[in-house]
């Protein structure tokens, strides 16, 4: 017998993320995140099953006129309450355990605006990251930003290859190149070498233009996407950029395939201090889905 769940279509600066709001027991993340990343969302229905989930201007970016597809699915938590706080606190674990930062800003966005009045600051917590994130919500603007995990490590990468600078963020891991074309046969060679992270992934970054092709394998669901944009990628870019440059407080822009991501990074000592992660974000109505 076919099931059905509730889940709604994120886009936070193009990095199309399907949120799962219907509990999904652990074991079952990749079963079912491997059947969402096949649908077409412009062919559904919102879950009252009356007109289309997704309000007129959302998802306008040239990736999604043909369709609306997800990169990468999330699986929504019931509130939980902070042991060191007392206070309840928001979940979503990602289908392959891994550390995303856009998929954390669509959650929540999500929250704060199902709030009345919205939100203006949601906490919670999230794979691949042991820590409390906040996040900071412009209702006006459709933004949120975010303040990211530090580096683990920063460490120079080579071989015959490719030259770069491995920047590992606990639940997931990027290698920015720079003035590399983008390749998906590239990537390849070079993701098997780092099979040990959750996930991975190549910042192809253009330093003249200030743009970044982000390439994402997650271990768990075998899957590889050219990305949209990718929030993790964007604040290795930054930390990489910043770790160049003298201490001060530094922001950032990078405009990725179907969005612009920006970073404010603070070095102190000679060490990245803090990050914030900042875009817009749209997000459908709930879609009701049979698989």
């Amino acid at each position: 017998m076919r099931e059905k769940i509730n889940v709604m279509m994120a886009n936070p600066a193009g990095n199309g993320t399907i949120l799962v709001l219907t509990p999904v027991p652990r074991e079952r993340y990749a079963e079912v995140a491997g059947k969402l990343l096949q649908i077409d969302f412009r062919k559904c229905a919102g879950a009252s099953g009356s007109g289309s989930p997704f309000a007129p201007g959302t998802f306008t970016e040239e990736v999604y006129r043909k369709e609306i597809k997800g990169e990468q699915v999330g699986f929504v938590l019931e509130d939980l309450r902070d042991p060191e706080s007392g206070k309840m606190v928001a979940g979503i674990e990602m289908s392959g355990m891994e550390f995303c930062g856009n998929a954390f800003r669509a959650f929540a966005y999500w929250k704060a605006m199902g709030a009345r009045p919205p939100l203006r600051v949601v906490t919670g917590r999230m794979s691949g990251y042991d820590g409390i994130l906040t996040a900071q919500i412009d209702p006006e603007r459709a933004e949120a930003r975010v303040s990211m995990p530090l580096p683990v490590s920063v460490t120079p990468y080579e071989s015959h290859e490719a030259e770069g600078v491995l920047v590992d963020l606990g639940g997931i891991a990027h290698l920015i190149l720079k003035d590399r074309e983008p390749s998906g046969e590239l990537f390849g060679s070079i993701r098997k070498q780092f099979e040990r992270f959750p996930a991975f992934g190549v910042m192809f970054l253009d330093t003249k233009r200030e743009t970044m092709t982000p390439v994402v394998y997650v271990r768990d669901t075998g899957t590889t996407f050219f990305e949209g944009s990718c929030a993790s990628g964007t604040t290795a870019a930054a930390a990489v950029r910043a770790l160049e440059s003298p201490d001060g407080t530094y922001r950032y822009s990078f405009r990725q395939p179907a969005g612009t991501l920006e970073a404010q990074v603070t070095k102190e000592a000679g060490e990245v201090r803090k990050i914030w992660l900042s875009g817009r974000v749209e997000v459908s109505d709930i879609i009701e889905v049979e698989l």
